[in-house]
């Protein structure tokens, strides 16, 4: 239920006055009906009305002045992690200590499968723990509500009307109590936050809620941007690897000229592809002839975090003679799945050979 001002006022025993500077500095929160008018949720009146007590105004402000404080300092510390581990491992640690729990994890919302995919999970003293599998949410029907309504719920082992699904999953685990808060991005749900007590059943106060709400907020922006980063990182430095490709690749171009045509050719290219790439072998084949070059798979080995946030699993590129004209085949294998440009450039390669080889009598 939701009270105007004056009713407000007459429930904390204080003037309309009071009532408007309290909720023009936030002190006491508020929301406007559609003519501008102030209306105070009754809830709020009772939790201020408790922390005043026996007219103790300092004391209930001073209380709001450090739930303001810890969003301040929490915004600043998500917004100075750009690497996405680290910023994780903030949340992580700050969900924790603002609700004294065990653990917190961080998912993200895959809308098409309806499922959860864990991004990480740490401990309270900010160790990580394996990744959980994606699991799906028609089995958890209250995590499905609580991405869909954009809403924070809360699960204790000991609650009879909790959903069963999630307090088989706290037993299972030999937790007591889970609290789940939406990531939320301008309207879309983009994750969840977990925050897991594995010693209580737990009754959050509504200022323990509204700030893990709020944290999960700029949890949500923070992690979005730490993810656009990454991707313009990535998009750069496939950018300078093909550039790099290009330069090794011209620098060849005159030994693989003089290699003239049939196998001479198709050794020269395969051996120049798989160099310049840092392919793990490259075989070329035309005309019922084929030649192959092994190299050091330079890229699978590149030690930088965005070579192995691409995965660190084996790629097969396979280009053809986009003409038809001939049977030309490169099949190129990479340490990790290809850059920006890469497949382009091979197909151009392709192109090329499939050109300098089309007047030799052997092509079919």
């Amino acid at each position: 239920m939701f009270l105007s001002v004056q009713q407000a006022a007459r429930r904390l025993g204080v003037s309309p006055v009071t009532i408007r500077r309290w909720t023009a500095t936030g002190f006491l929160p508020c929301t406007r009906t559609a003519g501008g008018h102030r209306r105070i949720d009754d809830h709020d009146i009772d939790d201020l009305s408790r922390a005043i007590g026996d007219s103790n105004h300092l004391a209930a402000q001073q209380a709001r002045e450090r739930e303001v404080d810890v969003l301040i300092d929490t915004s600043i510390a998500l917004a100075g992690k750009i690497d996405l581990s680290e910023l994780l491992l903030e949340i992580a640690m700050r969900m924790t200590s603002l609700l004294d729990c065990h653990f917190c994890a961080v998912s993200e919302y895959d809308t098409d499968a309806q499922s959860l995919i864990t991004l990480a999970d740490y401990d309270h003293a900010g160790r990580r723990l394996p990744d959980a599998s994606p699991y799906n949410l028609r089995a958890f029907p209250l995590t499905r509500r609580v991405l869909q309504d954009q809403t924070t719920a809360v699960v204790n082992v000991d609650d009879p009307d909790a959903d069963p699904a999630e307090v088989a999953e706290l037993r299972r685990e030999g937790d007591r109590s889970l609290l789940m808060a939406p990531l939320v991005v301008q309207g879309d749900t983009i994750g969840l936050l977990e925050v897991v007590d594995q010693e209580r059943s737990r009754q959050y106060s509504r200022q323990e809620l509204r700030l893990a709400g709020a944290i999960a907020g700029q949890a949500a922006v923070a992690i979005k941007n730490a993810k656009l980063f990454a991707e313009r990182r990535r998009s750069d430095e496939d950018i300078c690897s093909l550039r790099r490709v290009l330069a090794d690749l011209t620098a060849r171009l005159p030994a693989v000229s003089a290699a003239g045509r049939g196998p001479e050719l198709l050794n020269a290219v395969a051996g120049a592809v798989c160099e310049a790439f840092g392919a793990i072998s490259c075989v070329a084949g035309l005309g019922g002839e084929s030649a192959g070059a092994f190299g050091a798979g330079r890229l699978a080995a590149r030690p930088d975090s965005a070579s192995s946030e691409r995965g660190a699993n084996a790629s097969l590129i396979v280009s053809r003679d986009p003409s038809g004209r001939t049977d030309l085949t490169l099949a190129v294998t990479l340490g990790e799945p290809p850059g920006e440009g890469q497949v382009e450039l091979l197909d151009l390669i392709a192109a090329i050979t499939a050109a300098v080889a089309a007047p030799a009598g052997s092509i079919a």
